[in-house]
C-alpha cells in the first residue's frame, strides 16, 4: 500500500485556484480560500486554522473525492513540466534474440544487448493534461520539437495491460513515472525532482524510435547470421569435396559369428599387423590419431590426412 493510501487518504492538501494549485498553507481559511478539486471541479473549503487536524481542504456540501489527491499530483506534474521546460528521459536499449533454445521445460534466449541512446534531457515545448489520444486518455502529453512523449504518472495505479497495448498501438513513445511513494503532503521542490530530474523512477512503457532501430537492426543481424552461415556451408562444403583425396577405405573385418571390426589398411603409421600386411583398428587407432577426420558416407570411408602433412613437411 502506498502512502496515499494510508488512513488519511482522502486528505487533500491541494486545491485549484483560478486553474493554479495551491497548497493549503498558501490560502485563506474557509471558503476564502476559492478554492476548487482538481478531479471532481467542486467547491473546497480550507480547514487550515485547526489544532486536531492535519490542515486540509475538505468538499463544501458534497462528498469527499476520492481522485482528488491523485489529480492534483497529476496538474502538479503538467505544471511542474510546462514551467521547466525540460525532462530526463532513461536510456534505450534492446535485446536481439538470434537465437531460441529449448531447454526441458522452457526456453533460452541468445542474442545480444545494444544501447541506442543514453539517459538525456529533452526540450519540452507544450505539455497537455489528460487529453483523449487515440483510443485512450494519457495522463500527461509532452511536445518536444516534431515528436510526441506520453508521460503515465503512477500514484495509486500503474499502467495495465490493456492501456499498454492501447500505447504500443499509437506509435507514440511512452514512459511512466512512479510517484507511489511520494508523500501525501508533498512539496512541489521535491515533486519537481522526481519529475523531471530522477531516473531511478522512470522506465519506458514504449519507445517508437528504439522499436523501429530494434526491427532495422533485427533484420541486418538476420541477414549477418544468414550470410556467415552460407559462408561457412560453402567452406564445409569445399572442405568436404577436398577431403575426397584422402578417403581410406573401411574394411568390415569378420571376427565372429555376428561380430566385426572397422579397419583401415595400409596404415601409415603401422599400428597394427596382420598376415604380413599393415593395418588401423578405426575404433581403437583412428578415432584418437592427430590425421583422422573421422568416417564419411556411410562409415565406408575414413578421412587420413597422414599423406598430407607429410607431403606439407616434406
Amino acid at each position: 500500500m502506498s502512502n496515499l493510501e494510508n488512513v488519511h487518504k482522502y486528505n487533500l492538501f491541494y486545491g485549484l485556484q483560478e486553474g493554479e494549485l495551491k497548497h493549503i498553507s498558501e490560502v485563506e481559511n474557509g471558503l476564502k480560500c476559492k478554492c476548487f478539486c482538481p478531479a471532481c471541479k467542486k467547491k473546497l473549503v480550507a480547514k487550515n486554522g485547526g489544532q486536531k487536524r492535519t490542515h486540509h481542504f475538505a468538499h463544501y456540501e458534497s462528498a469527499e473525492c476520492k481522485f482528488g489527491v491523485q489529480t492534483s499530483i497529476h496538474i502538479a506534474a503538467k505544471q511542474i513540466l510546462e514551467k521547466s521546460g525540460r525532462l530526463k528521459i532513461p536510456a534505450v536499449s534492446y535485446f536481439i534474440n538470434t537465437e531460441i533454445e529449448k531447454s526441458d521445460d522452457h526456453f533460452i534466449s541468445h542474442g545480444f544487448g545494444y544501447s541506442i541512446s543514453e539517459a538525456k534531457y529533452i526540450q519540452i515545448d507544450n505539455v497537455i493534461l489528460e487529453k483523449k489520444l487515440h483510443k485512450y486518455i494519457p495522463d500527461v502529453v509532452v511536445f518536444s520539437k516534431d515528436k510526441r512523449l506520453i508521460v503515465e504518472i503512477a500514484v495509486t495505479h500503474f499502467v495495465g495491460r490493456k492501456k499498454l497495448e492501447d500505447i504500443i498501438s499509437s506509435n507514440i513513445s511512452a514512459i511512466e513515472i512512479d510517484l507511489s511513494k511520494i508523500e501525501k503532503d508533498f512539496d512541489l521542490d521535491d515533486l519537481e525532482k522526481l519529475v523531471i530530474d530522477n531516473i531511478e523512477n522512470k522506465s519506458w512503457l514504449h519507445n517508437q524510435y528504439g522499436k523501429e532501430m530494434t526491427l532495422i537492426k533485427r533484420d541486418e543481424t538476420r541477414k549477418e547470421i544468414q550470410a556467415e552461415s552460407i559462408k561457412k556451408s560453402m567452406k564445409r562444403e569445399k572442405r568436404e569435396e577436398w577431403y575426397k583425396q584422402y578417403y581410406k577405405p573401411v574394411v568390415y573385418r569378420e571376427i565372429s559369428v555376428n561380430y566385426t571390426v572397422q579397419q583401415i589398411k595400409n596404415c601409415p603409421l603401422k599400428k597394427r599387423k596382420f598376415e604380413g600386411s599393415f593395418y588401423a583398428s578405426v575404433k581403437k587407432d583412428c578415432f584418437d590419431c592427430q590425421y583422422s577426420r573421422r568416417l564419411r558416407e556411410d562409415a565406408k570411408y575414413l578421412v587420413c590426412l597422414y599423406d598430407y602433412y607429410e607431403k606439407k613437411i616434406n
